[in-house]
């Protein structure tokens, strides 16, 4: 599988292969080998082999198109296939869509009210998860017709947040 890994800006490469019990990641020509292991849906703990290991959280934003935090950095991660390295990528989601909790957590912020016009990628929630504050964010442009929780509330993961039609 490959990546591009976008942050700051600047577009990094990634490629990821499954190994006997662990993942070799490539990272713009360096390979490290390391141990992935699912918590629950969109949160994972990874492992190297060096002892350090890392909370990573995933938030779908659209279709091939991710945000990750690990540690105290945050990503944009877009599956894309050779061919497609320059090409820009499908539309993002637009429409009536539930903004869902990918993990447990507790509501520290909520960025939007009913009636806001957001845009894909735009933050709407704030939520806080294994000491990690993780921003939960439109998979595409709209107008928020509904929010669904309130700061400090406690959230189940599927939970809806916020509902943008």
């Amino acid at each position: 599988m490959r990546w591009w890994v976008e942050r700051d800006g600047r577009r990094v490469e990634v490629s990821a292969r499954r190994l006997d019990g662990a993942w070799e990641v490539t990272v713009d020509g360096t390979s490290h080998v390391v141990e992935m292991l699912p918590v629950h849906a969109g949160l994972d703990a990874l492992f190297w082999p060096d002892g350090r290991n890392f909370a990573v959280a995933s938030q779908r934003l659209g279709r091939d198109h991710w945000r990750v935090s690990l540690a105290q950095l945050q990503f944009e991660v877009r599956l894309r296939g050779p061919l497609e390295r320059e090409a820009g990528g499908a539309a993002a989601h637009a429409g009536p869509h539930e903004v869902r909790a990918p993990i447990p957590g507790r509501v520290v912020s909520v960025s939007v009210m009913e009636g806001d016009q957001v845009k894909a990628g735009q933050a709407l929630v704030v939520l806080e998860a294994m000491k990690m504050e993780n921003q939960i964010c439109a998979e595409g442009p709209g107008r928020v017709e509904r929010v669904m929780v309130a700061p400090g509330a406690t959230v189940e993961s599927g939970q809806v947040l916020v509902v943008v039609e």
